[in-house]
């Protein structure tokens, strides 16, 4: 075993559990630093990017401050999968805190499936903890993990052992997706039911190609998954977005801030809803762009003539 591999075991199963367990000291975050290194060129790439596509510009104290928070969001997501243990409980309310639950609150309940598109935006891996709190069992859809030697081994370990703990304290459970789309049967059974899923979709091409439709995002020619929404127009869905920020970052008492937007207009079709989504995300992301982690390729979603996205 290399130096760095250990460096990434440690990093999975040493650092982030002590750091979820609320122990701090400049020698534990210099090591979990050390595992941001690697992305950092690609986020601060990412950053300037985006800060050219909506007409401004970011002087060095601002990159340097993007840098930081986007280091914060990392560790605190990554951790999430330890510190998902304790999200129970009269203790919830250290953990989350919700705005707009009356949006879905006001769609639910006819036994029309409801699915909330997200991105991977904050802490996404968890927000059914919260949902569950609050008395609705909502069904994460995520993607198996990657068992090719394109992912390391302790990565593998590592996102397995994150689905496992985190869905200790779901109410419902993951929907798993493979990688060329296929997904767990059980949906139609849920979606019967009037179940509510929690989708992220912003995909650039290169990751998942997919039954793509075309979108504008950040006013350039992209293309977005239609994933699940077919499948939901066809059965009466409604849908809504949601995004499950970290805040706090500032004064180092983190939470989670699960924010559910009004529900996207009946009646439209798949490009249409999209579209909808992509100018949300869109909007999410120059607001906090920090949360953001496909950030570190946004470019990838550039599929204007002459570009490969």
């Amino acid at each position: 075993m290399n130096l760095p591999e250990l460096h990434t075991w440690r990093y999975y199963f040493l650092d982030l559990p002590i750091f979820s367990c609320g122990f701090r000291s400049e020698s534990l975050k210099k090591r979990l630093y050390r595992m941001f290194e690697p992305e950092k060129e690609f986020m601060k790439k990412g950053y300037l990017t985006l800060c050219k596509y909506t007409g401004g510009t970011a002087s060095e104290q601002e990159t340097e401050s993007f840098l930081e928070r986007t280091f914060w969001v990392k560790v605190i997501r990554e951790s999430d999968a330890y510190t998902s243990l304790r999200m129970s409980g009269k203790k919830i309310d250290r953990y989350f805190r919700v705005e707009g639950i009356e949006n879905l609150k006001s769609v639910i309940g006819d036994k029309r499936p409801a699915i909330i598109l997200t991105g991977h935006f904050g802490s996404f891996f968890i927000p059914a903890i919260a949902f569950t709190h609050l008395g609705y069992d909502v069904y994460p859809i995520a993607r198996t993990v990657d068992t090719s030697p394109a992912t390391p081994l302790p990565t593998q370990y590592y996102l397995k052992l994150n689905y496992w703990l985190s869905e200790m304290r779901f109410s419902s459970r993951y929907i798993y997706t493979n990688f060329s789309g296929k997904i767990d049967r059980e949906v139609v059974s849920i979606g019967r039911r009037g179940g509510i899923f929690w989708a992220a979709i912003d995909l650039p091409r290169r990751l998942y190609h997919y039954k793509r439709l075309p979108v504008t995002f950040f006013g350039r020619q992209s293309s977005l998954p239609g994933g699940i929404i077919p499948w939901g127009i066809k059965r009466g869905a409604v849908f809504l977005t949601a995004w499950n920020s970290i805040e706090g970052i500032d004064s180092g008492n983190f939470y989670r801030l699960l924010t559910i937007d009004g529900m996207i207009p009946e009646g439209l079709d798949t490009g249409e809803i999209l579209q909808i989504y992509s100018d949300r995300l869109a909007e999410r992301v120059s607001m906090q762009p920090w949360e953001w982690l496909p950030i570190q390729v946004i470019d990838q979603f550039d599929e204007s003539e002459g570009r490969n996205g």
